[in-house]
């Protein structure tokens, strides 16, 4: 059994700010095996290499809170007081397209394009607001333009936009996520659950 790894040349550098955290909603179980489905198909249809998220991994980033060299405490209490402030009912967002974003060049690497899921939602837009204004009483920057999607995977080529059969997915709260760049994991830190909607009046 080898116990030991044999590395020829440099070491590659980890990221300076390896510590992201950030706002975020996710789908529930059901809602992302069906975008799961539609991914499979869509490859299936449109192969074109690169890596993909695994479905639990799935999700709409709300705002970024900041990247660090090492998390660091008093933002992160910031941001949970920020989160604590947010009183809003549960929603749906609809995802109604596909396309590729812009690929960031890294050297010595291909370049990589993120095929999104384009979605929309009054309840989404209202929540990012609402959340932004919050993270701003609590000293954290909150930038106003929000392009709200659903990264699917990382690919070798771009996919030029098109619109798809409309996936609702329904929003029942937001959380407060810990990633570390470059590995494949996400720490939730805190869960906000979304109040039930209340029923209209006839």
């Amino acid at each position: 059994m080898q116990l030991a790894f044999d590395f020829y040349g440099e070491l590659p550098r980890g990221p300076l700010r390896s510590e992201r955290l950030f706002f975020a909603v996710f789908p529930g179980v059901e809602d992302a095996l069906r975008i799961e489905r539609f991914r499979q198909d869509f490859l299936k249809a449109n192969p074109f290499g690169g890596g993909m998220l695994r479905p639990d991994r799935f999700h709409v980033s709300l705002h970024h809170v900041g990247d660090f060299k090492r998390l660091k405490s008093p933002r992160t209490y910031a941001a949970e007081l920020a989160g604590d402030l947010v009183q809003l009912p549960a929603f749906e967002i609809t995802l109604h397209a596909i396309k590729s974003f812009g690929a960031f060049p890294k050297p010595g690497r291909a370049l990589r394009y993120p095929l999104v899921l384009l979605g929309e939602g009054a309840g989404l837009l209202e929540l990012h607001e609402t959340l932004g204004a919050a993270m701003t009483k609590f000293g954290i920057r909150a930038l106003p333009d929000f392009t709200p999607h659903l990264t699917l995977s990382y690919g070798e080529r771009p996919i030029s936009g098109q619109r798809i059969d409309p996936i609702p997915i329904q929003i029942e709260g937001f959380c407060l996520v810990h990633s570390r760049l470059g590995k494949t994991e996400y720490q939730i830190i805190k869960r906000w659950p979304l109040s039930e909607p209340k029923p209209l009046l006839h």
